[in-house]
C-alpha cells in the first residue's frame, strides 16, 4: 500500500500543535514495526486494500519520522484502535448493514422511549386516571433510567462476546413488554411493564451504538449520523401515530399493533447485526477502573453526565413550555413531535460536520448551543407562538448532535476492544442522574408557578458546565504549549550566554 500523501491532515480536534522540536529517539524505532505490521495488514472481510481515501485505509499518518514519533507519543488511541484486529473496512455491505439494522432497532426502541409524554396523557385521561401526574411520572424516569443503567453490564459482554445473543434477548423481551403492556390495567401492571422495556432499551442500546466503531473509523462520524437518525425519526413518528391509533382504536389493539410493527422492524438485526472482533474472555472487573486513569476519558464520563442530567428535562416539559404560553391545543400536542423533527435533522447532519471539523468540536459546540437555547427560547415568558415552535425546533437540532455524538467521542480516545464497556459506563452512569435531573427540573417548574424558567437556568448550567469538563483537557494541554511556545521563541533571542546558562539551570 503506498504512503498517505504528504497532505494528508490529522483530525483537527484531536492533532496536537507540532509547535515544540522534537528530536528521533531510540522509542521511534521501537514503534516502526507497529506501523510496518498496521500498514500491511489485510483486514479479513476482505481481499484488496484500495488506496482511495475511503475504504480499507488506516488513518493518515505523517510520513516524516519526527511527526509521526509524536503522533505515536501524544495520541495512543490512534495505535491501540488499530492494532490486533486491523482496520475498519469503512464500507462495504455487512458494514452499511451493521448500520441500517441498529436504525431500525433504535427506532423501534428508543422512539417509544422518547414519547412517553403521550402515554403519560393516555393513563391520566383512562387507566391511571386516579393517580396523581407526578405518580404516572414516575413510570417514565423507572423507564428511562433502566433504559441507561445496564449498559455497562451489556457493553462489557459485548467486548467478550459481541452482540448477537443482546439482540435476541433484547428483541424478546421489548416485545414480551410491549404485549405485557397491553394487558395491563393497574398501577403495578404499567410499571413493570415499562421496566422491562426500559431494559429491552438497556440490553440493545449500547450495543447498537459502539458496533459502528467496529466497522468504521474514517467514517464513524457520518455512520453515526445516520444511525442516531433512528432515534429522531422513532420520535417523530411515533407521538403521531400513538395519538391517532388512541383515537380509533382501543388502548390494548394500539399496543399490540405496535409490538407487531417492532418484531418485524427489527427482525433484520439477528441477522446483520454483527460484531467485527473475534471472541475472548472478558477482562477482569478490576479493569473497569483503568479507564479512570486516563484525564481525556474520565473528563468525558462527568461531562457527560452532567450534561445527560438536564438533556431530557426539555423534551419531558415541551407540551408544558407550550401551554404556559397559550399555544393552540393542536401545537400543544405536537410539541414534542416539532422538537423531535429538529433532533432528527441534527442527528442526521451532526456525523457529516464530525468527519468535517472534528468530532470534538462538533460535540463540544452542541452542548453549548443547547445552553444558549434554553436561555434564548425557554426562559422567557410569556413568548408568542412563532418564538415557541423555533425553540423547539432549535432545541431539538443542536441536542440531537450531542447525544449521538457520545459514542463517537468515547471511541476517538479508546482502544476498539474496551469500547461496548466505556461507551457502557458512560450511559451507566448517566443513567441515574436521569432520576435526578427531570425530578429537580419539576421541582422547579412548580416553584416558578409552572413556568420554564428556573428549571431553564438550571438545565444551562448543566449544559456549560459539562462542555467546560469535556474540553478542558484539551485547554490544559493547549496553555501548556502555548507556554512552551513562549519560552522557546525567549531562548532563541536571547544572548549565547544567557540561553547557556537557562539550558544549565535547566539540566539541573
Amino acid at each position: 500500500m503506498s504512503s498517505p500523501t504528504s497532505d494528508a491532515k490529522d483530525p483537527p480536534d484531536l492533532a496536537p500543535p507540532l509547535s515544540r522540536s522534537v528530536t528521533p529517539t531510540p522509542a521511534f524505532y521501537s514503534l516502526t514495526p507497529i506501523i510496518s505490521r498496521i500498514s500491511g495488514r489485510t483486514h479479513h472481510h476482505s481481499s484488496e486494500r484500495v488506496n482511495d481515501g475511503f475504504d480499507n485505509y488506516p488513518p493518515p499518518l505523517p510520513s516524516d519520522p519526527v511527526q509521526l514519533q509524536r503522533v505515536l507519543t501524544d495520541r495512543p488511541d490512534v495505535e491501540r484502535q488499530l492494532s490486533g484486529v486491523g482496520p475498519p473496512p469503512d464500507g462495504g455491505f455487512e458494514a452499511w448493514a451493521v448500520v441500517a439494522s441498529t436504525v431500525f432497532v433504535l427506532f423501534c426502541v428508543h422512539g417509544l422511549v422518547t414519547s412517553f409524554g403521550v402515554f403519560q396523557a393516555k393513563y391520566l385521561s383512562d387507566q391511571l386516571s386516579a393517580y396523581t401526574r407526578s405518580q404516572v411520572a414516575w413510570i417514565a424516569s423507572v423507564q428511562l433510567t433502566l433504559t441507561f443503567a445496564g449498559s455497562l453490564l451489556a457493553g462489557r459482554y459485548f467486548d467478550a462476546n459481541g452482540c448477537r445473543l443482546l439482540v435476541i434477548l433484547g428483541y424478546f423481551l421489548s416485545i414480551g413488554a410491549l404485549i405485557g403492556l397491553a394487558f395491563s390495567t393497574k398501577y403495578y401492571q404499567f410499571m413493570l411493564a415499562h421496566a422491562c422495556f426500559g431494559i429491552s432499551g438497556s440490553v440493545l442500546y449500547t450495543p447498537a451504538t459502539a458496533v459502528v466503531g467496529h466497522w468504521f473509523l474514517k467514517k464513524r462520524g457520518t455512520a453515526t449520523g445516520i444511525v442516531s437518525t433512528g432515534v429522531g425519526l422513532g420520535g417523530v413518528i411515533y407521538p403521531i401515530m400513538l395519538n391517532r391509533l388512541f383515537d380509533t382504536w382501543t388502548f390494548r389493539n394500539t399496543i399490540l399493533v405496535l409490538a407487531g410493527m417492532n418484531a418485524v422492524l427489527m427482525l433484520p438485526s439477528w441477522f446483520f447485526l454483527n460484531a467485527r472482533l473475534p471472541n475472548r474472555t472478558p477482562p477482569p472487573l478490576r479493569q473497569l477502573k483503568a479507564p479512570f486513569k486516563e484525564v481525556r476519558y474520565t473528563m468525558l464520563l462527568l461531562g457527560s453526565v452532567m450534561v445527560m442530567m438536564s438533556w431530557f428535562v426539555p423534551y419531558f416539559n415541551a407540551p408544558l413550555l407550550a401551554s404556559s404560553n397559550n399555544l393552540s391545543p393542536s401545537l400543544q400536542s405536537y410539541a414534542v413531535t416539532i422538537l423531535q423533527a429538529g433532533s432528527m435533522t441534527g442527528r442526521a447532519g451532526c456525523g457529516f460536520l464530525s468527519d468535517r471539523l472534528g468530532v470534538y468540536r462538533v460535540f463540544v459546540t452542541s452542548a453549548i448551543c443547547c445552553g444558549i437555547t434554553v436561555l434564548a427560547f425557554w426562559t422567557g415568558w410569556p413568548m408568542p407562538t412563532p418564538v415557541v415552535v423555533v425553540g423547539l425546533f432549535i432545541y431539538g437540532l443542536v441536542s440531537g448532535p450531542w447525544i449521538a455524538l457520545v459514542p463517537t467521542a468515547c471511541a476517538a480516545i479508546s482502544p476498539v476492544k474496551e469500547l461496548g464497556m466505556r461507551v457502557g459506563m458512560i450511559w451507566t452512569l448517566s443513567g441515574f442522574t436521569l432520576l435526578a435531573g427531570p425530578v429537580a427540573g419539576g421541582q422547579l417548574v412548580q416553584m416558578n408557578s409552572g413556568r420554564f424558567t428556573y428549571a431553564g437556568i438550571f438545565c444551562a448550567i448543566a449544559f456549560f458546565l459539562g462542555a467546560l469538563l469535556i474540553v478542558s483537557p484539551q485547554i490544559v494541554d493547549r496553555l501548556r504549549d502555548r507556554r512552551e511556545n513562549i519560552e522557546a521563541k525567549r531562548l532563541s533571542t536571547a544572548a549565547p550566554s544567557e540561553r547557556s546558562s537557562v539550558e544549565s539551570a535547566t539540566r539541573v
